[in-house]
């Protein structure tokens, strides 16, 4: 095993470190985006041959900072399409801004720390890939300045942000402080019956002060709904569905694998936090206008879903969190790309405005449905799938002792069915009320072909759910 495993890391650093050249040398904007566009095609391409070519039969260490096994390629090839996605739209929704190959720059900066936390090994690369992509995000999410609602949203999300990276650095200074060590296997094979329990817990709660922020959970959330109502939309697509997904991978790898035998110190704190997190989110999205704002809290509730799985611990319920967390960034980011479409339509970005979307469009009708449907979990849709192994998982650990677990189901099930109120608001606007305003386009060469790999994703997952279910509980038993 060589070197060939990072091709894709190693493309994306070159492509970020070119491009600004290409752009003085051409002063092509629209060049530039395209072969950014190329670069994540490629790079995502190499991972399909690695990972499903040749395989990864065992795992694959580089300088004891890397480690390229089954989970981490599941998530690499899943950081690279949601970038690609986000790539393709943002060529119709940026036009010819001026600093539009910057974006593109950063676009690819933040996908490759996200490849960098799922390969990590060790806290300290788990830290660098973290804050690489959180500081290309915060510039993403002010990237049009001109707009008052971008500067400000970019503004909360770096001083939440750079809050948040402080509570997880000091809470891995901690861990080294306890252990003498940042390998994760290291930490794994620690003795953590041998004290220190009072200092561990406090690591834990720093660390999960930190990771919260970066998937919404409660009382970590505040900075979601301003960011993704201000931010760029196929910005706030790629933070919903890649951001969320990287900051689950990090919670992963520290409390599961790096935390996995302190088990007892941090299991009923992320339960709370689960609960909490689900229902708050819920109740929010209930009130809201803005249909960004509304899918924002509708992400602070299924953070609590995938955390639900956490106090679990077994494979089958784990696999089922990372699997619903894969549908959740598939139906998000697809969600948030109609959005872009409809606000490119000049439809603006109320709930009001999707009144009559089926007159107007019946593909991106379709589309939106289908999505906010499988957020629900309504059958025959990939989120009914996810969600039943990610609840079934947490069940059957219930069922075999820890039968508290069982109120982690029934929050579950409860915030799903009240979850449908504020979904069929949207899909009752799509389809019963009349449009307002003239008959606007959706034209747009380079949206459809993210909207065909969005829409063959969409109908690949409850066809291939078990071979997905396959491929995720892989994943999980990697960490176990």
């Amino acid at each position: 095993v060589g070197l060939e495993l990072l091709f894709p890391e190693f493309l994306l650093a070159a492509a970020a470190l070119l491009l600004p050249g290409t752009y003085l040398l051409h002063r092509n904007a629209q060049l530039c985006g395209r072969l950014a566009v190329a670069t994540l095609a490629v790079a995502l391409s190499a991972t399909w041959v690695q990972w499903f070519g040749e395989g990864i039969v065992t795992p694959a260490s580089f300088f004891g900072h890397l480690q390229i096994d089954v989970f981490s390629q599941l998530f690499k090839f899943a950081f690279l399409a949601i970038a690609l996605v986000a790539g393709i739209v943002s060529l119709a929704y940026l036009g010819e801004l001026p600093h539009r190959p910057e974006f593109f720059t950063l676009l690819l900066t933040a996908t490759l720390g996200m490849l960098i936390v799922a390969s990590a090994s060790d806290l300290l690369t788990l830290f660098i890939g973290l804050e690489l992509a959180a500081f290309s995000s915060y510039a993403l999410v002010a990237f049009q300045k001109r707009e008052d609602g971008s500067t400000e949203a970019g503004a909360k999300y770096l001083l939440i942000g750079s809050f948040s990276s402080a509570l997880t650095l000091y809470g891995i200074s901690l861990l080294y402080g306890l252990t003498g060590t940042l390998s994760i296997a290291s930490l794994a094979a620690h003795d953590w019956d041998a004290g220190f329990s009072g200092a561990l817990f406090v690591a834990i709660l720093f660390i999960t002060g930190g990771l919260g922020f970066k998937v919404a959970a409660v009382p970590f959330h505040a900075w979601a709904p301003d960011v993704y109502q201000g931010a760029p939309t196929p910005v706030t697509a790629f933070l919903a569905a890649g951001s969320k997904a990287m900051g689950f991978v990090a919670l992963l790898r520290i409390f599961v694998v790096a935390l996995g035998s302190a088990l007892i110190e941090w299991q009923l704190l992320l339960a709370i936090i689960a609960i909490v997190t689900m229902t708050v989110g819920n109740l929010a999205a209930l009130r809201q206008q803005d249909i960004g704002r509304m899918l924002a809290y509708s992400s602070v509730a299924q953070a609590g879903y995938i955390l639900a799985a956490f106090p679990a611990m077994t494979e089958l319920a784990l696999g089922g969190a990372i699997f619903h967390t894969l549908v959740h960034a598939v139906m998000k980011g697809g969600a948030f790309v109609i959005v872009a479409a409809v606000g490119i339509a000049g439809l603006g970005y109320g709930v009001d405005g999707y009144r009559g979307l089926a007159q107007r469009s019946q593909l991106l009708a379709l589309t939106m449905t289908v999505c906010l449907l499988s957020l629900v979990g309504i059958p025959p849709f990939g989120g009914f799938f996810s969600k039943f192994w990610l609840f079934y998982g947490i069940f059957q650990a219930g069922m075999a002792g820890q039968q508290w677990l069982l109120w982690l189901v029934i929050a579950g099930v409860l915030n799903s069915a009240l979850s449908l109120f504020y979904y069929l608001r949207v899909i009752r606007n799509i389809y019963t009320e009349d449009p307002q305003g003239e008959a606007l386009p959706f034209g747009g060469h380079t949206r459809y072909p993210a909207l065909a790999a969005l829409l063959l994703l969409i109908l690949l997952i409850p066809l291939q759910y078990d071979y997905i279910l396959t491929l995720c509980r892989d994943a999980a038993a990697s960490l176990l």
